[in-house]
């Protein structure tokens, strides 16, 4: 099935599709994390014709519906497989020429490969000529350390080289701050993790609490009162832009960008939206991260 076939379809019930998220790659990765979200969906990480057919149709039918972000992922660490992902890039760019063109195009990261300035040379001109906007690294802490412990790894590049070495190439740097218990679980910790990154150049910076990927949670969720200590502390000290429909926001501090929302968001088939489209690494498309009653194209 087509995307103008599929879009005769849904466009009596749907009237928005904000996003695309699409794993990429074959699933390797160069960490340990003790709750990897993606680890289950590595058996489904091989290479496929449908996978890049179903990512075209995706992209097109989200800017149909006035999509605005694109984000690269994987159920490993999408730069240890630059091929495919430079591929991705290539798919995006084709519909990008044909008008279907987001303003974000995000890859999602632990920004470990990012510590190489050989490894951003020789890939980041590349991606950003095919469309990269931002390389979105994930944070788990207020410092170095605490990216070492949950990515089970010796060293970490420090932030502020990782920084550099993106921004040399003319690609934009955001932090996915991810609220763990014990690392990041309370205003007081959110504050200092802002305010170091911020110090370190990422001035971009979006957070969600770690859980399950049916957005569950788990042993390392933060507690709730925790989390509305966050959301406080948000409302009383910076300005909201705008909320999202399916929950949290976005909001100026200080001219800084912070955003709060849900890991996930299941999907709700009386809704006229969708958060976003999501490109299983099998060529499945569902509406949301849970597959199931979620398909929209297979």
């Amino acid at each position: 099935m087509n995307c103008t076939s599929l879009c005769y379809i849904i466009m009596a019930c749907i009237e928005k599709i904000y996003s695309v998220s699409a794993l990429v790659g074959n699933g390797k990765c160069n960490a340990n994390c003790p709750d990897c979200a993606g680890k289950y969906l590595r058996p489904d990480a091989k290479e496929n014709e449908i996978y890049y057919k179903n990512l075209e149709s995706a992209i097109k039918l989200s800017a149909r519906y006035g999509g605005w972000s694109l984000s690269f992922t994987s159920s490993g660490e999408p730069t240890e497989d630059p091929s495919a992902l430079t591929r991705a890039f290539e798919v995006y760019d084709k519909c990008a020429k044909e008008g279907a063109y987001f303003p974000n195009v995000n890859l999602f990261t632990n920004g470990i490969n990012f510590g190489d300035k050989d490894f951003c040379k020789t890939y980041l001109p590349k991606w950003r000529k095919l469309g990269l906007t931002n390389v979105a690294i994930s944070v788990h802490g207020v410092d170095e350390s605490a990216q070492e412990e949950i990515y089970g790894i010796s060293s970490y590049p420090k932030l502020e080289k990782l920084v550099e070495n993106i921004e040399e190439q003319g690609v934009g740097v955001r932090a996915t701050l991810l609220l763990r218990k014990c690392y990041v679980d309370n205003s007081k910790k959110y504050e200092e993790a802002v305010h170091n990154l911020i110090d370190k150049g990422i001035t971009n910076i979006t957070s969600w609490p770690i859980g399950k990927p049916d957005g569950s949670r788990i042993e390392g969720t933060p507690s709730r009162v925790g989390l509305f200590e966050i959301k406080n502390w948000l409302r009383k000290n910076a300005k909201m832009c705008h909320g999202h429909v399916w929950g949290g926001g976005v909001y100026d501090y200080k001219g800084n960008i912070l955003r709060i929302t849900d890991y996930v968001t299941k999907h709700d088939p009386k809704k006229d939206f969708v958060r976003q489209l999501v490109v299983f690494q099998d060529g499945t498309v569902a509406y949301s991260w849970i597959k199931e009653g979620a398909l929209c194209m297979k």
